[in-house]
Parts: C-alpha cells; structure tokens; sequence
C-alpha cells in the first residue's frame, strides 16, 4: 500500500450545495471555519486540487490547498482565523506578522507564514488564539506542495530560492 498526504484546503467566498458537493465528492472532512481536510495519495499535488476544486466554486471565491507538514521543520504556517463581524484582528495580525515572511495573498482571514520558528503549532496556536478577540483560530505546519486560487486564477508556489517566494500561474 503506497503512502498517503494530508491536504488542508481552506475556503473563503460564498458556502454553496456545490461547494459542499465537490468536498463531499473528495471525501473532504470539515475542520474548521470553511476549511476541510482530505487524505490523498502520495501522488497527489496541491495544485491539480485547486483546478479541480476551481471548476467546482463561484469565480470571485478564494481557495487554498496545502500539504500538510507534521514536524518542526516545516516550510510553512498555515494560519486561518474566524471573521466574526466588528471583531479587531489587529493584534492577532501583528503577531502573525512577527512570526516571518507573510506571504502576500488575496484572503481576508487565511495567511502563509515563512518562518523560522520551529515552535510546535499547539504551543503557536495556543499563544496565536490568546490573541484572537473570538477564540477562532487554526494554526498548521504545511511544506511547499501548495496553490491556491482567486477570481479564477490559480498559482501555486514554486521552490526556488529560500530568499524568494515564486509562483506560477496555471
């Protein structure tokens, strides 16, 4: 039997039948606000999930998917917070930026985070969500297989050098 990844994919837009649908269709399982998990193949890439997914959701939503990474060492952070209406994420928000290299993207409430904190994500999590004004918070290690999508347009991240962020258009 091969080996198997655990992909996180985060959503933020509108929640349709036909959102929940392509979830279902992939044997996604609900983890957190708008956000599902699904165990693939090792042969499974970030990228050819967010195609996929992208023919599934409205063209102005935003999707996120990622390999999940278990150790330290990660690549990655993967935060994602709640958005409670008139809630003040400010204080939240710097924290994340003190963290490393947040990763310019088009979410209101997702974040990918280059540091070199190699902090546990329970005891990152634990501090993150002291911090965060409706106790809503997700933090995951995640390695350099990810994509996403916006206005339908995809790009996933391409390792390149470890001072630069690269991504490709598909």
């Amino acid at each position: 039997m091969g080996e198997i990844k655990l992909f996180q994919i985060c959503y933020e837009g509108e929640l349709t039948a036909g959102v929940s649908h392509a979830m279902q269709r992939l044997g996604a399982e609900p983890n957190f606000d708008q956000s599902w998990l699904v165990w693939l193949s090792e042969e499974r890439h970030a990228a050819p999930l967010v195609r996929w997914l992208r023919s599934q959701i409205d063209l102005d939503a935003r999707l996120l998917v990622a390999c999940t990474q278990f150790t330290t060492s990660r690549d990655f952070l993967l935060i994602r917070h709640s958005l409670t209406p008139d809630a003040d994420y400010s204080e939240l928000r710097d924290a994340i930026e003190r963290l490393g290299i947040v990763v310019a993207l088009p979410f209101e409430s997702t974040f990918v985070v280059q540091s070199d904190d190699h902090t546990d994500v329970q005891t990152l999590g634990r501090a993150l969500g002291e911090l965060c004004p409706d106790d809503a918070l997700m933090v995951t290690g995640v390695n350099h297989d990810w994509a996403y999508c916006d206005e339908g347009v995809s790009r996933m991240y391409v390792a390149a050098a470890p001072d630069a962020l690269q991504f490709r258009t598909f």
